[in-house]
């Protein structure tokens, strides 16, 4: 984590072309950051939920419109992408339900980073790519 931010967005690395999607990615990434400063500076379990609420709710927006934009582009290809956007909601949506933001950990921060990076670089990426490809 650097100083000021545990993601430093990188265009080339994070846009994948569309501008909405690529703004939508990085509210999400500000909202990561926003929480990983909060964790970093050890704010009270008040701070951490509205962060994480405010994170989990940005994220079923985001994967919501994405979903809508991709289907326009090829529905017969978005069922994968559902389910991969589905996966991570729920675990967001338990750690809420279970209450864990007082365990909220580096180690919950750092896989909600991964996940999301992970998913923008290869399948958000490929998707539009594919698509592409199509055309």
């Amino acid at each position: 984590m650097t100083k000021d931010h545990l993601i430093v967005w990188d265009n080339a690395a994070y846009n994948v072309g569309i501008e909405s999607i690529d703004q939508q990615h990085r509210i999400l990434v500000d909202y990561i950051n926003e929480l990983a400063w909060a964790i970093d500076n050890k704010k009270e379990k008040s701070v951490l939920t509205s962060l994480l609420i405010k994170l989990c709710n940005y994220a079923k927006f985001h994967c919501k419109d994405e979903e809508a934009y991709f289907f326009t582009l090829n529905k017969d290809d978005c069922l994968l992408h559902e389910l991969q956007h589905k996966h991570f909601i729920e675990e967001l949506d338990r750690v809420m339900t279970v209450n864990e933001v007082e365990g909220v950990s580096e180690e919950l921060l750092y896989s909600i980073t991964d996940w999301l990076l992970q998913h923008i670089q290869i399948e958000d990426k490929k998707y539009l790519q594919q698509h592409l490809n199509k055309c």
